[in-house]
């Protein structure tokens, strides 16, 4: 109904403009009223054959052509959306990734100043241990030192005694003191 409606007002439009048209110096230009109608009527059907053949289809193929670019245009909006999507994950992953890679390093540090503490501590008592070995055989070297330097000046004395009385003493001297050290033996307690 619409588009019969739209005919008809295009063809009185058209007539009225037929008839407001100057006849111009030739007068068989538009000579009566009937030429005038059928002017209206060859330009009407002109336009309704023009859109009939041409316009619908360029309408169809635009309409159509619309259709495509709303549907790419949804697809393009859906794959923005999910890149929005996959780019927050990536975000949120990338954070936990961080989060868990400072975790790490942070446990790293830790653990790597709990360990150089236990090998401070180790190097420690070992040092402490070496020193008390070296503590040790210096005090062992030390009394095997004085226990031979004293057998030592015991033996020297010793000697140096016996050639002192030896060359001091007389024969007489000699005996004398050979009895008393048997008289001394003589009075110890017999050892059993």
């Amino acid at each position: 109904m619409k588009d019969k409606l739209f005919w008809v007002l295009a063809f009185v439009v058209f007539a009225i403009l037929a008839f407001l048209i100057d006849e111009p110096g030739n007068p068989e230009f538009l000579p009566g009223t009937a030429k005038r109608l059928l002017l209206a009527a060859n330009l009407t059907a002109f336009l309704f054959l023009l859109n009939r053949f041409v316009g619908k289809p360029i309408a169809q193929s635009l309409d159509t052509r619309g259709d495509e670019i709303k549907t790419e245009l949804a697809q393009a909006q859906n794959k923005l959306a999910e890149a929005e999507r996959l780019r927050s994950e990536v975000r949120e992953r990338l954070e936990k990734v961080e989060a868990e890679v400072a975790e790490m390093q942070s446990r790293a540090e830790a653990l790597g100043r709990s360990e150089a503490e236990k090998i401070d501590a180790q190097a420690r008592e070992d040092e402490a241990r070496f020193m008390r070995r070296v503590d040790d055989q210096i005090a062992r070297r030390q009394a095997e030192t004085r226990q031979q330097l004293a057998r030592d000046t015991a033996e020297l004395t010793a000697q140096l005694t016996k050639e002192l009385l030896a060359s001091t003493m007389t024969e007489e001297d000699q005996q004398r003191v050979l009895a008393r050290s048997l008289g001394a033996l003589e009075n110890l307690p017999d050892k059993e």
